[in-house]
C-alpha cells in the first residue's frame, strides 16, 4: 500500500472511490480520494439533544432500491417492504476461540485480532447487516460493515443454496459450510464458485461500495444461482483479504503489520479466516459480546448451524413480517440488545494506541491492556482512564450498543419505569445476565438484575445497561454522552415513563451512575449505587490509599472528580447506596464517606452495609440480593417539580463538545460559576415560595438489619441507615423567591415553573456579583 495513503488512513481519513459508486472496477482497481470522516464534535450539544434528537448514523441509511428500516435489534431477521433483512451486532468481530471466556477473561484473553496496519481500525469485518432483495433477473444483497476505510481489506463469502454435507468455502476461508454456489467479494471484485467441483462460473456478481455508507452491493445473476419462490438457505462470513495472494488473509498466533492474530493455537496449520459470521440466532445473552457460538463453531471450521431459510415468495408479495414469536425474529419482551446511532464518531472502529488522549503510563485499559509508558510521560495505576472531548473512546464508532430487558407485564397506562445500569471496569451488559438457555430450569431464574427489576407487578421496568463505549472511561466524554443517546434511543423504541428514570451501576459504573445523576438530578427520579468509588480513576485494592490522601500519589485523579461535594445537588433525588465490610476491592471507608455526608444532611436515603462472604466487591453486586434495593427503590418515582432546588456547579466536569454540560436542575438553568478555576465549585439554593411548601424538619435516621437469601452466597446478612423524610409543609403562597449563591455568577428561573411571576419578589444573598435570568421577564443583578 502507498505510504501516502496508509498515512491518511492512521489519521481516521475515509478514501472514497472518485467513480460513482456502482461502477464497476477497472483492471487497475478502483481509484481513491481522500475525504476526512464526518465527526459531530465540531457541533456542541446540550443534554437535551442527546437525550431527544436520533442521530444520523450512515450505516443505517438507504439508498437505491433498499427502503426497508434496520430493526436495530442484534441477531434478528424480518421481512420488510419486500426485503429480508439481518441484523448484526457490532464489535462481536473476534473470529474462533476454543473456550469462550467471561469476565474479567474476556477482558484479557482476547479471540482474534487484528493487524497492525491502522487502516484495519480493528474492525474491518464487523458485519453489522446483511439484507437480501429479489430482482426480475438477479438476486440483491447488501452488506453492511460497521467499520470501513478501504474495502479491499475484507473478504466476504455469501453462500447460497443447501448442500447434503457441508463444503469448503473458497479461497482459503478453511471453513465449511452448506450451499449450491459461493459468492465472495472484496473491494468492488467478486466472483461465483461452484459448491460441488469447486470450479469457478463464467458468470460474475455485480458489486459496488458505498463508502460514506459503509455498504457493499452485490448482485448475483439467476444464470449463476435463482432462487425461485421458494425457501433459500443464504448464509454469509466476513473475514480479511490477502490482494497480493487473491485470498484470504489467515491469522497466526500472533498480530503483525500484516496478519491478524489469535488462531487457535492447536489448529494454526488452518485456522478459520472468517472474524464475523452473520444469521446467528440463538447467540447467549450471558456472552460479553454475544459472540460465544461465533467462536466455537469458527474453531472447528464448521459454520453450517448459521443461516436463514429465505422465503422468496413472501419477498416477491412484499409483505411485512417480524417473526415475532420464532428464535430469528423481532423480539418484544425479555432480553432484547438494541444497536443505536450516536452523536459522535472521533474514529472508525475501536481505539488504537496511535489515537489522541492516550492513557497514562501504568493504566489497565480493556481493549489494549496494560500502557507500557512508550506513548506517555505520566504514570498512574488505575483501570481506564479520564477520556474527555478531545480524546478516542475504547469504542469510537458512531453505532453503540445496549441490552435491555422489556417486562412481559404489560406496561401501565404512563408508561414503564426505566432502570439505566451502568457495568463495572471491563464489563459489559451482559455479565449481569444469567444465561436465557438455563432460566427455565434454574431456580434462580428470576435473580439476576434484569428480571428482580422489570418483572414486578407493582413496578414494571425496563432495564437498559449500556457498554458506555468500552466502560474504561469513566462516563466522562463521549462515554458519558453515549450513557443519555442510550435512554433516548429505549424511551423512542418502548413504553417509558420519563418520571420514573433510576440512574445506576455497578463499581466505576457506579461511579458513573453518581456522577450522571449528579450532573444532571432532574433527568432521574432517584439513583441506585452499587458500590461505588469516589475519584477518578481508581484502582482496587490500591484505591484505599490511592484516592484518600490529599496530594495524588500512586494514581492520578481527574481534577474535579471527587463526588461527595456534589451530594448536595442530590436534595431531590432519593438515593440507595451499598458498600461492604470488608471489602478488597472497594475499601468501605470511601463509600461511608458519602454515608456519613447523607447523615449529616436532610438526605432521602438508604446506605447498605453488606457483612461477611457478601460484602466482597464481585459478590456484593451480582449475588441475587436485589430486592433489599426494589423494596426501597418502589415504583422507580421521584419529585418532578420541587419548592426547593439546590444544585453544586462543577465546571471541572463539563465535556461540551459531546453535549455533556451539567448546569442545571429543574426549573434552575444557566448555572455558571464567578471563578476562572474550573475546579472552584459554585453552589446555588433556591426555594420558590409559589408552591405554598415549605422544608419539613429533618427526619431522624433509621437503623435496620437484615438477611436476603442469594444466588451465589446462601444467606447474607446486612446493616441499613434509612431517612425518610416527611412531605413538605404547607403554608401560605407568595410571588417570591429565596436565593443563596456561593461562587455563582449566573442562573436562569423558569417562573412558570417556579410558580412566581415577572414580579416576583427576589430574596438574594450572594458572595460576590449574580445575574438572575427571569425567562420572558428580563434580568436582576445582585451584589455588584
Amino acid at each position: 500500500m502507498r505510504p501516502a495513503r496508509l498515512a491518511l488512513m492512521a489519521a481516521g481519513v475515509a478514501l472514497l472511490p472518485i467513480a460513482a459508486i456502482g461502477n464497476a472496477a477497472t483492471a487497475a482497481g478502483p481509484v481513491y480520494e481522500a475525504v476526512v470522516n464526518s465527526d459531530d464534535h465540531a457541533t456542541p450539544r446540550t443534554i437535551d439533544d442527546l437525550l431527544e434528537a436520533p442521530a444520523r448514523a450512515p450505516q443505517l441509511e438507504n439508498t437505491g432500491i433498499w427502503k426497508a428500516e434496520p430493526t436495530m435489534v442484534c441477531h434478528s431477521s424480518a421481512y420488510r417492504k419486500g426485503e429480508f433483512l439481518n441484523q448484526g451486532c457490532i464489535y462481536d468481530d473476534q473470529g474462533a476461540q476454543l473456550v469462550p471466556t467471561n469476565w474479567p477473561e474476556h477482558a484479557i484473553t482476547p479471540a482474534y485480532t487484528y493487524p497492525e496496519n491502522p487502516a484495519y481500525r480493528a474492525n474491518a469485518a464487523d458485519i453489522v447487516e446483511v439484507r437480501v432483495k429479489p430482482q426480475p433477473d438477479a438476486t440483491a444483497f447488501r452488506v453492511t460493515y460497521n467499520t470501513m476505510l478501504d474495502p479491499e481489506l475484507v473478504g466476504t463469502t455469501i453462500a447460497l443454496g443447501n448442500s447434503t454435507d457441508p463444503r469448503p468455502a473458497p479461497h482459503g476461508a478453511n471453513t465449511v459450510m452448506p450451499a449450491r454456489v459461493f459468492v465472495t467479494v472484496h473491494g468492488t471484485t467478486g466472483d461465483i464458485v461452484d459448491g460441488a467441483s469447486g470450479d469457478t462460473l463464467a458468470e460474475k456478481p455485480s458489486v459496488s461500495v458505498d463508502l460514506e455508507r459503509r455498504q457493499v452491493m452485490v448482485t448475483v445473476p439467476h444464470s449463476a444461482f435463482d432462487p425461485g419462490r421458494g425457501k433459500t438457505r443464504i448464509a454469509a462470513a466476513a473475514g480479511l483479504w490477502d490482494a497480493e495472494k487473491d485470498r484470504f488473509l489467515l491469522p497466526q498466533l500472533v498480530a503483525d503489520k500484516t496478519y491478524p492474530g489469535g488462531a487457535v493455537a492447536t489448529d494454526l496449520a488452518s485456522p478459520s479466516a472468517y472474524f464475523d459470521v452473520a444469521f446467528r440466532y440463538g447467540e447467549p445473552f450471558d456472552s460479553p459480546w454475544r459472540n460465544d457460538h461465533q467462536k466455537t463453531a469458527l474453531a472447528a471450521g464448521d459454520i453450517s448451524r448459521f443461516h436463514a431459510d429465505v422465503d422468496f415468495g413472501k419477498l416477491a408479495a412484499g409483505g411485512d413480517d417480524d417473526l415475532a414469536g420464532t428464535s430469528m425474529g423481532v423480539p418484544t419482551s425479555g432480553y432484547i440488545e438494541r444497536i443505536y446511532p450516536t452523536h459522535h464518531e472521533s474514529r472508525q472502529g475501536r481505539r488504537l494506541v496511535t489515537d489522541p488522549g492516550a492513557p497514562t503510563i501504568g493504566s489497565l485499559t480493556q481493549q489494549n491492556g496494560p500502557v507500557d509508558g512508550l506513548d506517555g510521560s505520566t504514570v498512574s495505576a488505575q483501570f481506564g482512564w479520564v477520556c474527555r472531548d478531545e480524546c478516542v473512546p475504547d469504542l469510537p464508532g458512531q453505532l453503540q450498543r445496549y441490552v435491555a430487558y422489556v417486562p412481559k407485564i404489560e406496561a401501565p397506562a404512563s408508561g414503564y419505569a426505566s432502570l439505566l445500569w451502568t457495568p463495572g471496569f471491563a464489563q459489559t451488559p451482559n455479565d449481569q445476565v444469567y444465561d436465557p438457555g438455563m432460566l427455565e430450569a434454574s431456580p434462580t431464574q428470576d435473580k439476576d438484575l434484569f428480571h428482580k427489576f422489570a418483572e414486578r407487578p407493582n413496578a414494571p421496568t425496563v432495564v437498559i445497561a449500556v457498554d458506555g463505549r468500552g466502560n474504561d472511561e469513566w462516563f466522562y466524554g463521549q462515554s458519558g454522552a453515549s450513557v443519555i443517546e442510550a435512554l433516548g434511543d429505549a424511551r423512542r423504541a418502548y413504553d417509558l415513563d420519563p418520571t420514573r428514570t433510576v440512574m445506576s451501576g455497578f463499581s466505576s459504573g457506579a461511579y458513573g451512575a453518581n456522577k450522571l445523576s449528579l450532573q444532571f438530578p432532574d433527568l432521574f427520579s432517584k439513583a441506585f449505587i452499587c458500590d461505588g468509588l469516589n475519584k477518578a480513576p481508581s484502582i482496587p485494592g490500591l484505591n484505599g490509599v490511592f484516592d484518600v490522601t490529599p496530594v495524588d500519589t500512586g494514581t492520578q485523579h481527574e481534577p474535579g472528580s471527587t463526588l461527595t461535594p456534589l451530594l448536595p445537588s442530590r436534595r431531590n433525588q432519593p438515593v440507595v447506596e451499598w458498600a461492604g465490610l470488608p471489602n478488597s476491592y472497594i475499601p468501605y471507608d470511601i463509600p461511608r464517606e458519602r454515608a456519613q455526608a447523607y447523615i449529616a444532611g436532610d438526605y432521602d436515603f438508604q446506605f447498605t452495609t453488606w457483612i461477611g462472604a457478601s460484602s466482597e466487591h464481585v459478590v456484593q453486586c451480582a449475588n441475587g440480593t436485589w430486592d433489599v434495593a426494589t423494596k426501597r427503590l418502589g415504583d422507580m418515582r421521584g419529585v418532578q417539580n420541587p419548592h426547593h432546588v439546590t444544585y453544586v456547579r462543577n465546571p471541572a466536569m463539563d465535556d461540551p463538545a459531546s453535549g455533556m454540560v451539567g448546569n442545571r436542575a429543574y426549573w434552575v438553568s444557566g448555572i455558571e460559576t464567578r471563578s476562572d478555576t474550573d475546579t472552584d465549585l459554585g453552589t446555588i439554593d433556591v426555594v420558590s415560595r409559589g408552591f405554598g411548601r415549605a422544608d419539613a424538619p429533618t427526619e431522624p435516621v433509621v437503623l435496620g438489619e437484615g438477611i436476603e437469601p442469594g444466588t451465589t452466597v446462601p444467606l447474607n446478612p446486612y446493616t441499613t441507615e434509612t431517612r425518610t423524610p416527611k412531605a413538605p409543609l404547607t403554608v401560605a403562597k407568595a410571588d417570591a423567591l429565596k436565593i443563596t449563591a456561593t461562587n455563582i455568577s449566573e442562573i436562569t428561573i423558569d417562573p412558570r415553573r417556579a410558580q412566581v411571576t415577572c414580579a416576583a419578589d427576589l430574596k438574594v444573598t450572594t458572595d460576590g456579583p449574580l445575574t438572575v435570568h427571569l425567562l420572558g421577564c428580563g434580568d436582576r443583578t445582585f451584589g455588584a
